[in-house]
């Protein structure tokens, strides 16, 4: 920072030596970083009378219960019978976890283990017409006229994906898009549907468009060739035998709309593929015969014959970006040698399917990608911890929610100190302009010391000497705003946040679960071997 220095020199006057200011002049430092941020929803409020163990980030431990826990802080009651408020960033991985799993959200949902078999009615009520249609938890549009029974097998798909979705072990709240009361999807002809598809992702050599997740209006798009549906008269039908995996893929994108963001795509698509081979019957999918889903799916989708999966991707090219990366030191060199006045900037991310701009995303849509990453699923679903099938996916699940509501707080924190950046270089401004008058004023000061000391020097009788008057008074400079911790943590060098980063950070781990990338393809070959398949990586 910029400020004048005061130096001693020598002078005489009636035997004492007069002060001499000497004026260094560097111009006061402002700053500012960009933040590429993105607002979600803040974690829910949460309570739990359980006495446990909690850990802090540091390794520290006490006993206590679960009082209430916000968006920044957790409230604790001690054995003493003593509330203690902690910040919600301060508590270690599974204490965030143990929150997320008492958590209210979902009307009390329990985490109960992943069923041999989701329940849904044989009937599911449905509601409106002719051409709009409305389920407990969705709305489909049509733009043809349909039958009953299109509309009552596509009722079940619709109802039984969500269903099969909650029943994984997460504990999320799986609701409707902010301002609306039921999912909205619509069916289409196909070559409406092809011009909707090109608009949005334009040609994709090699590959066609069956479905299309729109994130901007919360909309599922699906033609109805995608369904096998049929014209029976005047109307499209659609038969319990028909091939309805494609409205399953992206039923689940509609479904995940809120975490689709931080989503790496190979986990979104991932989830998309794995529910859609699951078999299921009138609604209710039947995760006892997931490895034979598995098998068809790939049978009939990726051509596999024999047990032998060729040009395998491994697991790990998808944690290498997340694993190395190091937040350590990402808030060294911020400033500059000149104020900025620029102010933070947000954006926000997201796609049709999954995040396609994401840091370490190198995801290109082909088709081995999709068997690739339902693989990776499968393994992640029922063979990383056969005797506990779907919790690992629902506790990154749950990791990612979790680290969606730190988000908002970090948002919060950027948001403080934006304001604060601001004033203070508001005030380097003003400071620097009485820092020039103030060297001014000392250049003026020293000219009549020099002639004051002369007039010593020549004798001049004391009321005839010059009046050289107060020393000139230094500006107080404005006090440097302090850059919180969580924040000064997670700038990179480009003065930014990468908040889905940020998020991957927090949750990937959860996934590879204590093992090296080299441990996780080697766990992931070997599962699947056990099954009787030979991965092939490539």
């Amino acid at each position: 920072m910029g400020r004048c220095e005061r130096l001693e020199t020598m002078a005489l006057e009636e035997g004492q030596w007069k002060t001499r200011v000497a004026c260094a002049w560097n111009p006061f430092l402002g700053f500012s970083i960009l933040c590429l941020i993105f607002a979600f929803v803040g974690v829910n409020r949460l309570s739990g009378k359980e006495v446990r163990v909690w850990t802090s980030a540091e390794g520290r431990t006490l006993e206590a219960s679960l009082v209430e826990a916000g968006e920044r802080e957790v409230t604790l009651r001690l054995s003493s019978g003593q509330e203690a408020i902690l910040p919600l960033s301060r508590l270690s991985p599974s204490d965030r976890e143990y929150i997320q799993q008492v958590s209210k959200r979902g009307g009390g949902r329990n985490l109960e283990p992943l069923p041999l078999e989701t329940a849904l009615s044989d009937s599911v009520e449905v509601k409106g017409g002719p051409r709009v249609f409305r389920s407990p938890h969705f709305e489909f549009r049509n733009d043809r006229d349909v039958s009953p029974a299109f509309v009552a097998e596509a009722a079940r798909i619709y109802e039984g994906t969500l269903a099969a979705l909650h029943a994984i072990p997460h504990g999320l709240e799986l609701a409707p898009p902010e301002g609306q009361t039921h999912f909205r999807g619509r069916f289409l002809d196909e070559t409406d549907f092809d011009m909707i598809a090109e608009e949005r992702m334009g040609t994709l050599p090699g590959q066609r468009v069956v479905g299309l997740y729109l994130s901007d209006s919360k909309e599922l798009l699906v033609p109805y060739s995608s369904l096998g549906a049929k014209q029976l008269g005047s109307r499209m039908t659609l038969r319990k035998s028909s091939d309805t995996s494609t409205l399953v893929h992206e039923i689940v994108h509609q479904v995940m709309h809120d975490w689709l963001p931080v989503f790496p795509t190979w986990f979104s698509e991932g989830l998309a593929e794995y529910l859609a081979s699951i078999p299921n019957q009138n609604g209710r999918f039947m995760f006892r015969y997931a490895e034979r889903g598995l098998k068809t799916r790939l049978e009939d989708r990726h051509g596999v014959s024999g047990r032998v999966i060729q040009g395998v991707t491994r697991p790990s090219r998808y944690f290498e970006g997340i694993v190395s990366a190091s937040l350590t030191d990402a808030g060294a060199g911020l400033g500059g040698d000149r104020e900025v006045a620029g102010s933070i900037q947000t954006d926000s991310v997201g796609g049709a399917g999954g995040t396609q701009d994401m840091r370490f995303d190198t995801w290109n849509g082909t088709l081995a990608e999709y068997r690739d990453a339902m693989l990776y699923l499968y393994f992640f679903m029922h063979l990383a911890e056969p005797e506990q099938a779907g919790d690992q996916v629902g506790r990154y699940l749950r990791a990612v929610d979790i680290a969606l509501g730190e988000t908002d707080q970090i948002r919060k924190e950027v948001g403080a100190f934006e304001k604060q950046r601001v004033f203070y270089n508001k005030a380097v401004r003003a400071y620097n302009e009485e820092l020039g008058e103030f060297r001014k004023a000392v250049e003026a000061y020293n000219r009549k010391v020099v002639e004051y000391n002369d007039q010593v020097k020549s004798g001049v009788p004391l009321e005839k000497r010059i009046r050289v008057g107060e020393i000139p008074k230094l500006p107080v400079a404005p006090e440097r705003p302090e850059m919180a911790e969580s924040i000064r943590l997670l700038v990179d060098d480009r003065r930014s946040i990468n908040l889905v980063h940020f998020v991957q950070s927090r949750s990937l781990e959860v996934l590879l679960d204590g093992r090296s990338l080299r441990q996780l393809d080697d766990a992931f070959r070997r599962a699947f071997a056990e099954l009787g398949w030979d991965i092939q990586f490539r």
